[in-house]
């Protein structure tokens, strides 16, 4: 059934044009591939800026603000550490960076078949691969369900007289598009797509905090007199200290310290036999240094934007503390919000970004 506060046609009309854009890309990319490097590793021609975007891009899916947004709302500010652990496994990117532009194979199980002479290691590596991304990959259309339904406004639809979930209908249609610009334009394709979405990414960053700030104002402030700037004062008066302390410090907490450092030690080892590395990690870098350059900073640019989910997640904590929706669902919080707090367009245009954050990762590990 739809909601009060449904997206509009101007909402729907931003996100079909999404669409349109990406496979126009996909479309054009086609007509530069002439051999089988050029599909699978853009020729190794690529130079900082489309390297960093690819990084960022790869290792930043629709998941990570939704999930944000869940743990800020459940656990505070340190809920941020369900995804800036990887923070202090970004710089030992500027030394794996470069194995991967040295190895010179299209992938990670090819290295494995000449370094270990194997064929069944290279035949076991890329079964891993295909599971590793079934699972990652269904991770994140999982959290575009839970974001689209608050925001479309339907949680089901009807066809055929049988009523489907919103997700039926959406993750399959994702799905399709990312399908179409993949395989015709390999991964020049994603990473110039990378490009865009990785500016969508930086934008849905950021846009549900100034009006969620102005929200705070209007709810709890005096709208003559404070500023949208005294809705940060605001968001503390109306919450606990406690939810302000970037490491958990009681023994109930979700993220304590020795769990942010068994993380991080896991992710440290774990990373570099990742399958999408080979392409993203710098091995479709044109040099060393693009490679060094574009992994590193846009690993760091990931982080960057974890702020901002942060904050989303306590502007909607102060704002929705007492939502029976998000108190049984947390996982919503992101959707809820953009629901409640972005006028008409904005709404289909946060939509279009948490799409872009699920594309842009799932196209290169479909390429990979």
């Amino acid at each position: 059934m739809p909601a009060a506060d449904s997206m509009t046609t101007l909402d729907f009309l931003v996100l079909i044009g999404y669409f349109v854009l990406m496979i126009g890309i996909g479309v054009y990319t086609s007509r530069k591939i002439h051999k089988q490097e050029d599909y699978f590793l853009g020729g190794r021609s690529f130079g900082k800026l489309l390297q960093t975007f690819a990084a960022f891009g790869a290792g930043t899916g629709s998941s990570d603000p939704v999930q944000t947004g869940r743990t800020t709302f459940t656990s505070g500010m340190s809920g941020m550490w369900s995804v800036m652990s990887w923070l202090f496994v970004t710089p030992f990117y500027w030394i794996t960076g470069v194995w991967y532009r040295r190895m010179r194979h299209l992938t990670l199980g090819d290295w494995f078949v000449e370094r270990y002479e194997s064929k069944a290691i290279g035949v076991a590596y890329t079964i891993f691969g295909l599971l590793f991304f079934m699972v990652y990959g269904s991770m994140f259309f999982s959290a575009i369900g839970k974001v689209a339904a608050p925001m479309v406004g339907y949680d089901e639809v009807t066809i055929g007289g049988e009523a489907y979930p919103i997700e039926y209908i959406l993750v399959p249609a994702i799905g399709f598009v990312v399908l179409i610009y993949g395989i015709a334009g390999g991964l020049e394709a994603a990473y110039y797509t990378d490009l865009i979405q990785g500016l969508c990414i930086i934008l849905l960053s950021v846009l549900l905090v100034p009006f969620g700030l102005n929200k705070l104002v209007e709810q709890f402030g005096t709208p003559g007199q404070d500023g949208i700037l005294d809705g940060f004062r605001i968001m503390h008066e109306q919450l606990p200290g406690e939810f302000f302390t970037i490491v958990g410090a009681s023994g109930a907490s979700e993220f304590p310290l020795h769990r942010i450092i068994a993380v991080v030690i896991i992710s440290l080892v774990g990373i570099v036999v990742q399958p999408h590395f080979i392409a993203t990690g710098g091995g479709s870098a044109k040099t060393e240094t693009n490679a060094r350059v574009g992994l590193v900073t846009g690993n760091f640019l990931k982080r960057f934007c974890t702020i901002g989910w942060v904050l989303t997640g306590l502007i909607a904590l102060a704002l929705y503390s007492n939502n029976q929706e998000l108190i049984a669902d947390p996982d919503k919080t992101w959707g809820v919000a953009s629901r409640d707090l972005l006028p008409s367009g904005f709404t289909g245009l946060m939509l279009a970004c948490l799409l872009a954050a699920l594309m842009s990762s799932v196209d290169a590990y479909m390429v990979v």
